[in-house]
């Protein structure tokens, strides 16, 4: 069936990665540099240099190959106020104080570089959450991160036995009951979704392991969660987990695993499918899906895979940048897609012409 929506994109020059978008505020990095731009005022900062692999940071292809611009950074906001900034790059976190200017390395990380988009939470209170996401082959013990204190220091506040999980794919603050959700994988017992108390006291399990479970972002309404299955093993879905009944249904299969998605503020859903190496894994097409209500779905989008190797040369990913926003003004970033490689966007969703394919 055609789509009546498409997205439509406005390049954002400079940004690599934007991190964080609002209408009062813009957050994004090029390679280790931070720029932003707050009420209080805008700037850039570099992030700690990361020996011996910086030294080949001037080049797209081999950051790329050295993952030399995977970072994470997100703004401490208090009362509409940016107080300050968090960022994970080459396994630290870092506290940045902005006025004045002056970075701190406040936390090493045991088993992982950096963690995925949008999955750093702040919690109703105002703490701040993070798990671990490396590859663990070992299948350690994977810790939790709570800070309250807006990133300058941080606690290990839950940690998962050795073998429950691979790592965490984010915690996630759910409005409506109040909780911090959090996501794991990646394989057989290895998918849970944790809802937990603040405090990390009084913890709620969702799954059986399975790949149903496995995924990296949720969305949540007043009646129900949704999430995109991240799965190159099995066929992925569009799941909805009901709040009252506890029922989980499968809305939509896709032609491939989602890693990032998010909810707008008018109501919209939109979710993207990754290109990467498994069964699951339909086409050569990184695709967006949109929904306004979360039961009807339509494609509004699809970028094709470039030609450098995977995973070497990273899959095929649309990423979604933190932040209230809205379908007329959002913001997204791309890897290892034609065209659209190591850039970011400004994007809306409008009605598409008649017999317009995405």
């Amino acid at each position: 069936m055609p789509s009546d929506i498409r997205l439509v994109l406005e390049p954002l020059p400079g940004a690599e990665i934007v991190h964080y978008a609002s209408p009062e505020g813009l957050l994004t990095t090029h390679g280790r540099t931070v720029r932003y731009r707050c009420p209080a005022g805008q700037g850039c900062l570099n992030l700690p240099w990361a020996n011996p692999r910086d030294l080949a940071i001037g080049l797209r292809l081999l950051r790329r190959l050295l993952r030399l611009d995977k970072c994470n950074v997100l703004p401490v906001i208090e009362a509409g106020e940016w107080k300050a900034l968090i960022a994970i790059r080459a396994g630290q976190c870092c506290h940045v104080q902005l006025d004045p200017l002056w970075l701190t390395r406040v936390l090493a990380l045991r088993q992982c570089r950096n963690v995925l988009h949008q999955s750093v939470c702040q919690s109703g209170s105002g703490h701040h959450y993070f798990g671990e996401y490396g590859s663990n082959p070992g299948r350690q013990s994977v810790p939790i991160y709570r800070s309250c204190t807006q990133g300058r220091s941080w606690e290990c506040i839950f940690e998962f036995p050795a073998g429950k999980a691979r790592h965490v794919h984010g915690c996630f603050w759910d409005p409506y009951q109040r909780r911090v959700w959090v996501c794991t994988g990646d394989f057989a017992g290895e998918s849970h979704l944790v809802a937990a108390d603040e405090d990390f006291k009084d913890l709620a399990w969702f799954g059986d392991g399975g790949q149903q479970w496995r995924t990296c972002h949720l969305m949540f309404t007043p009646t129900a969660i949704y999430w995109g299955t991240d799965s190159p093993l099995e066929q992925n879905h569009i799941c909805r987990l009901d709040r009252r009944t506890g029922n989980l249904d499968f809305i939509l299969d896709l032609p491939g695993p989602v890693w990032y998605a998010k909810r707008l503020e008018d109501g919209w859903l939109v979710a993207a499918t990754v290109v990467e190496r498994g069964k699951a894994v339909k086409d050569r097409f990184a695709h967006v899906f949109a929904s306004r209500d979360g039961r009807t779905w339509q494609e509004a989008y699809r970028a094709r895979k470039d030609a450098w190797k995977m995973p070497y040369f990273k899959n095929g990913v649309i990423a979604f940048a933190d932040g209230p926003q809205t379908s007329d003004c959002f913001y997204l970033s791309a890897e290892a897609l034609v065209g659209l490689d190591g850039r970011s966007f400004r994007a809306r969703l409008e009605k598409a012409s008649e017999g317009e394919a995405p």
